[in-house]
């Protein structure tokens, strides 16, 4: 069968709420996800930085008694249906080309510029990122 190409990226927050099945997920992304049969959904590789320092700090507690934090990272970012994409210059450089109203932490605009380079519309809770409207989101 022919994969089809993404459609969609998850936030750090989106991500781990979704594969911890947390109630804080939103109900439109949920049912994004839910739609989802064969399609893999994108994850920006700084979110895996994003997560392990939540994580590390617990910030983010997951309920796994037998799994490190760590294990649990490495489960979590290996679900078949997710692809870890890449920060490559192209991203780098779209970071940078966001307004200067738009959200200033680096890892923020790196996720939103791989939605931008790959086209994506990003699953995010974040509403300053979904008030600026230089990114596609769904929540």
């Amino acid at each position: 069968m022919v994969q089809r190409l993404l459609k969609y990226l998850l936030d750090t927050q989106a991500w781990i709420w979704a594969v911890l099945n947390d109630s804080r997920l939103g109900a439109r992304a949920r049912r994004v996800l839910n739609s989802l049969s064969e399609e893999k959904v994108g994850l920006a590789a700084i979110s895996l930085k994003e997560a392990s320092w939540l994580l590390a700090r617990g910030r983010i507690v997951v309920d796994t008694p037998n799994l490190s934090w760590a294990d649990w990272l490495r489960l979590a970012s290996s679900i078949p249906q997710l692809d870890i994409l890449p920060l490559t210059a192209e991203v780098a450089i779209e970071s940078e080309q966001f307004s200067n109203k738009f959200a200033s932490d680096p890892a923020d605009r790196l996720i939103c510029a791989t939605a931008r380079v790959h086209g994506l519309i990003l699953l995010t809770s974040d509403r300053p990122i979904r008030r600026a409207r230089e990114v596609a989101t769904v929540w």
